[in-house]
């Protein structure tokens, strides 16, 4: 399979360190190219590691990727009031995209998981069905190009399980074929 591109998109502070670290190195295992978008050059996850930030949010142009993968965690909510921010999460609705935690709330204020099956933390329950996406209340959830796990530290065990559907969605769509 040809090397695909996918942006991983931290808030700047708060994000699950180990779900970022386990994510990229699988992905980048399996030859695709990984980067990484912030608000600011330097990202710190909840334990401290200090990420670099390839590029900020408001200058990825969406038609680079062929995925979007949003982490969230307590730091997620520091995206909920930017433009730039909820502007790619719209565009992220014609990709394939993943969203943890917070970060599955940040798609819906940005109208970006309208009608779409979701999991999410429980907590999150309220804001999601307020703006229309349906909650399954499953350990994780598939719904055509968007997949949500209910706990962040659910994508260790379940990431073969996302990079399979991942592989066939883009092979599907051919996706980045003729980059």
């Amino acid at each position: 399979m040809a090397e695909k591109k996918i942006i991983i998109v931290v808030p700047q502070q708060g994000f699950y360190d180990r779900q970022y670290e386990v994510c990229r190195r699988s992905w980048e295992l399996h030859g695709h190219k990984v980067s990484v978008a912030s608000l600011t050059g330097v990202a710190r996850g909840e334990a401290g590691t200090a990420i670099p930030v390839d590029i900020t949010i408001k200058d990825v142009k969406s038609y680079d990727y062929d995925a979007m993968v949003f982490l969230g965690r307590e730091g997620a909510s520091l995206l909920f009031d930017d433009e730039s921010a909820r502007k790619l999460a719209k565009d992220a609705k014609y990709k394939l995209t993943a969203a943890s935690g917070k970060a599955v709330i940040f798609l819906s204020l940005a109208d970006a998981i309208e009608d779409k099956k979701v999991a999410g933390p429980p907590e999150s329950v309220g804001w999601l069905l307020k703006r229309k996406a349906q909650y399954t209340g499953e350990p994780i959830k598939v719904d055509d190009k968007l997949i949500t796990p209910q706990d962040p530290g659910m994508w260790q065990e379940r990431l073969t399980l996302c990079l399979l559907h991942w592989r066939n969605k883009i092979k599907e769509a051919g996706y980045g074929q003729s980059r």
